[in-house]
């Protein structure tokens, strides 16, 4: 699921920032080198940490065809590795952080040349090419970094994925490379088996094994085996399976968007599952576009505005195809790639039927709810009276709670008017005449009004009966006290536990309860 990825990525760019030479520094010297791949002249400009960046420039001639810039550049390889005689170049850019970040770009030096490739690598310093089905053009081996720092890791405890990039064909395009990991399930096996081959375990390499198992298992193989592992590591990954799981939603699906036509560099969210039927392998994307967003629903700040469209992606022979437009809302964008919008789906849900169900966080209107959708090829349809549905409402009315509450503590410059205040008020009254309802039915003890924190990192149906179900989330929770001076409020890790029954027709929730969760790595 994309939000986790991205949040993630945000933590590993705050090492990624270098330490700007004071303005009297003078310019350091450019120091520049010249070298040859096919029937073009890499031109490499670097000086170090200074100002300006360093550049790497494909020239043909005297004509600059491509250009990095950035803290640091390279060149990592000259090679042919579509297997058409001739040459590609793979250019990194380095940020200069701590550990991060590498940005790998390949290049076709065909006339004229071709970009392949842009792949954001973390803390990988280079892509390396394999042959990993037997013939064909060369697969690109790099890192999936979505879990560094994450579960209470340091970077040394945290390790990646691999991501295996394929040359295939592009709906409406010429071949390039695109991820394509779930094709290479023994490849990834072989990463996790290696990783853990060690007298003494460590967290990474256990989060690597549980998300291979994830990707490549059967339902439950990760989690049966996890409950096998050594203290404290059974007890972190039950802990934290339920938002790894999730985490996982859109790996090896990211780029179906771009094998289906849509621009390589398009930003977007991506949500895979099973939609249209059980036992497919579905992403459903939400992608930015170049169109101007309208003026409608709460502002996004920052960034650039587009309408972002919904479909869903599936399998069709060797391609991937993209289903109609499902849903168009106003999104930004920046040039990293982040899509932000405040309608956006956030979990899939897998119901008894074995299809998932999609639950879409909406904040169009200022409120935050949260919504269930069943998907087909061609259409969103909302659904009512089901149990999920009425889940995910109660979630969506604590989750609002918490932010209208929180919001009352942010300290803006210049500060709020009376005017503001008083908005401020009414939306967290409106919310708690929302969410009051709820509390009669929890022996939980939960202070509604200072409620500042209630963040879902997962949900799943334990029980999906015609007559009874139950839902789960993981939430931190977190409430406001005298102390609190600012909109980040912090939380402690429960399990909110919905049962619900169905009675004269129609889905009540019963009892909902919270528990505190427990198993992280400084646990005994």
């Amino acid at each position: 699921m994309t939000r986790i990825r991205m949040i993630l990525t945000a933590v590993a760019l705050l090492t990624c920032v270098p330490l700007a030479p004071a303005q009297d520094d003078p310019p350091e010297p450019v120091k520049t080198t010249t070298q040859t791949c096919g029937a073009y002249t890499l031109k490499l400009e670097e000086n170090g940490f200074g100002d300006p960046d360093d550049r790497v420039s494909v020239l043909r001639g005297a004509d600059v065809v491509a250009t990095v810039t950035d803290t640091m550049v390279s060149v990592d390889w000259c090679r042919d590795v579509t297997g058409d005689g001739v040459p590609e170049v793979l250019l990194a850019g380095f940020s200069g952080g701590a550990h991060c970040c590498f940005t790998h770009t390949l290049y076709s030096l065909t006339t004229p040349a071709r970009r392949l490739l842009t792949a954001f690598s973390a803390h990988s310093d280079t892509l390396d090419v394999r042959q990993l089905n037997g013939g064909g053009p060369l697969e690109l081996v790099g890192a999936d970094w979505r879990f560094a720092y994450g579960y209470g890791m340091s970077f040394a405890e945290s390790a990646p994925l691999p991501v295996v990039y394929s040359y295939l064909p592009v709906t409406g395009g010429a071949p390039r490379y695109v991820e394509n990991t779930r094709a290479y399930p023994g490849f990834l096996q072989t990463f996790a088996g290696r990783m853990n081959d060690r007298t003494e375990p460590f967290s990474g390499g256990m989060l690597v094994d549980y998300a291979t198992r994830v990707i490549t298992g059967q339902p439950g193989e990760a989690d049966t085996w996890a409950r096998t592992q050594p203290a404290p590591y059974a007890a972190w990954l039950g802990n934290y399976g339920p938002d790894i799981r999730h985490a996982l939603g859109d790996f090896g699906v990211w780029d179906w968007p771009t094998r289906a036509g849509a621009a390589p560099d398009a930003p977007r969210t991506v949500l895979g599952g099973s939609f249209s039927a059980p036992g497919t392998r579905e992403a459903l994307a939400l992608i930015g576009g170049t169109d101007p967003a309208p003026a409608t629903g709460t502002p996004l700040s920052g960034g650039q505005a587009s309408t972002g469209t919904l479909a869903l992606y599936r399998p069709q022979g060797s391609g991937i195809v993209a289903g109609p437009a499902l849903q168009t809302v106003p999104v930004r964008s920046d040039q990293g790639g982040y899509l932000d919008s405040a309608w956006w789906p956030v979990f899939a849900v897998r119901r008894a039927t074995g299809r998932d169900d999609v639950v879409v966080r909406d904040a169009r209107s200022g409120s935050l709810r949260f919504t269930t959708h069943r998907v087909s090829v061609d259409t969103l349809s909302p659904v009512t009276d089901d149990p999920l549905a009425l889940a995910a409402t109660l979630l969506g009315d604590l989750s609002n709670v918490a932010r209208q509450v929180a919001s009352s503590y942010a300290r803006p410059t210049p500060p709020r008017t009376a005017a503001q205040r008083s908005e401020i008020q009414r939306r967290i009254d409106a919310a708690l005449a929302r969410a009051t309802p709820w509390a009669a039915l929890t022996g939980s003890a939960l202070n509604l009004p200072r409620l500042g924190n209630f963040m879902v990192g997962a949900v799943e149906m334990t029980v999906d009966t015609a007559e009874r179900a139950q839902v789960t989330a993981t939430a931190d929770i977190g409430e406001a006290d005298a102390d609190t001076d600012s909109e980040y409020i912090s939380g402690t890790r429960h399990t909110l536990t919905i049962d619900l029954t169905r009675s004269a027709g129609r889905w009540a929730v019963t009892r909902w309860t919270l528990t505190p969760r427990t198993g992280e790595l400084d646990q005994p």
